[in-house]
């Protein structure tokens, strides 16, 4: 069987997707795995090595508000009844499904998801799918703004999944 797997969620997706089907997360630049060949080249890497060890990295997204802190994840939606609602609940020019977040091989991406107020990025109100970089002001409608920090988080897992340390 050949799959891609999502570098942002982990997800196994068939290898004809361009689109993860749990985080839409671009997939067009994954390389597709051969499981065949992935259990032929596992029974070899069992045999000469004694530590069972590996490393998983994950990408976050922290919205950084002065007065909270919103971790995000590809995939997200933020809004009033999404992501951040126990913050955002307090802003009524911030729409229930707001803005979409996306994680592709060439960065962090925010879309407008048709929301009353709008979405900026530095500023500037967006219309399509934009990337965003670490320090850049999100805001969502005029009412509510955040600094965007990206972050990555390396673990160390043994084989029953239990992290060993983070790196």
């Amino acid at each position: 069987m050949k799959y891609r797997i999502c570098q942002s969620c982990g997800e196994k997706n068939p290898e004809d997707e361009v689109l993860c089907l749990r985080c839409m997360t671009d997939l067009s630049g994954v390389e597709i795995i051969d499981e065949e060949n992935i259990e032929k080249q596992t029974e070899t890497e069992d045999k000469n090595f004694s530590d069972k060890t590996r490393v998983e990295v994950r990408e976050r997204l922290i919205f950084k508000h002065e007065k909270f802190s919103i971790e995000l994840s590809a995939g997200d939606i933020i809004g009033r009844h999404e992501k951040g609602r126990e913050y955002l609940k307090d802003y009524p020019t911030v729409s229930r499904k707001h803005a979409k977040i996306y994680k592709e091989s060439t960065g962090w991406y925010i879309e407008d998801l048709n929301s009353a107020n709008g979405t900026y990025v530095n500023g500037k109100r967006i219309n399509s799918k934009t990337k965003i970089n670490n320090g850049d002001k999100i805001s969502l409608s005029s009412s509510v703004s955040f600094v965007c920090i990206t972050f990555q988080l390396d673990a160390k897992y043994d084989l029953d999944g239990l992290v060993k340390s983070f790196v």
